[in-house]
Order: C-alpha cells, then structure tokens, then sequence
C-alpha cells in the first residue's frame, strides 16, 4: 500500500496534467462526446471536482472516525459545464485537490487500514478508497483523451481513419 503523502503528491499533480493537455486544444473539442450519453471533457472535469468531497474525502473520514457504513454517491452532474471556461472549471478543480491532498497527507497508515461497510458491495478500508482517487483519475483522464481525439479524426481522410479503426 501506498502511503497517504505519497498518494497525495500523486493526485495533487493531477489538474496540472490536465490543465497541460487541454489548454492547447480548441475549445469546441472540449464539448465533443465520444459516443450517445457519454461527457465531454468539461462535464468530466466537473465531475472529478464534484467527487472530490463525496466520493472520496468524506467517505474516508468516516472510515476514519470510525463509522459502520459508508455513504453512498450519486455521481450526476449538478449542471452543464460546457459554456464555462475550462481556465475557471480547472482552477476550480485544483483548488478542491489541494484541500484533498492536505487531507491525505494528515492520514496515517494506520487510518488507511481503518474499514467500513457500502452496500451492496461490503466491506472496504479507507486504503481502498485512496487509491482508487489516482485510478479514478487516470480513468477519467482516457475517456477526456477519447473525447477530444474526435476533434482530431474530424480532420483526417478516410485513409487514416480506416488505418486507426476509426
């Protein structure tokens, strides 16, 4: 297992790494969808900085203080991101991270070994949910690459398109 400072140099880096790869890109390709139902970059970035209490961090301080069960969490978006800049959308983000990281690094190995019950899933220690944050995040970080590769294939011949199975 990971120590919670190492985990929380890692998912601190995270809105760098995607503030690098999105700022070059055109912005009407951060509202591209990769398929029917699916969300674009932005709605994705939204969604990691909607998850960052709720999903993670809470979740992990009841494991911590000691509580039978874990709340669950509805993952849909509180509104549509797509005409806010991606500048605001990513500081926004950054910032929830930082709180997040700041959180992690006051953990021990101990509090990551601390467990609780989600239904219908079982038990899960507090480790588990710290280390899906770097999981869930690269995750994410594919789907972002999907989306926004269709602003590229839009731009490529048949040719190349056959050759990439697209």
């Amino acid at each position: 297992m990971s120590a919670p400072a190492e985990l929380a140099d890692t998912i601190e880096r995270f809105p760098a790494v995607l503030r690098a790869f999105l700022e070059p890109i055109p912005a009407e390709w951060l509202r591209l969808r990769p398929a029917e139902g699916e969300w674009n970059a932005l709605e994705v970035i939204l969604h990691l900085t909607e998850t960052e209490g709720p999903a993670f961090r809470d979740r992990i301080a009841a494991i911590v203080d000691g509580d039978a069960e874990i709340a669950p969490f509805d993952p849909s978006l509180p509104r549509d991101p797509s005409n806010e800049p991606l500048a605001e959308l990513l500081a926004t983000f950054a910032a929830e991270r930082a709180t997040s990281a700041a959180y992690l690094r006051s953990l021990t190995p101990a509090d990551l070994e601390q467990r609780a019950s989600l239904e219908p899933h079982g038990e899960f220690a507090a480790g588990d949910f710290a280390h899906e944050w770097p999981f869930h995040d690269h995750d994410h970080l594919a789907q972002i690459a999907a989306a926004v590769n269709l602003g590229c294939l839009e731009h490529m011949g048949d040719t190349m398109r056959r050759a990439l199975g697209s």
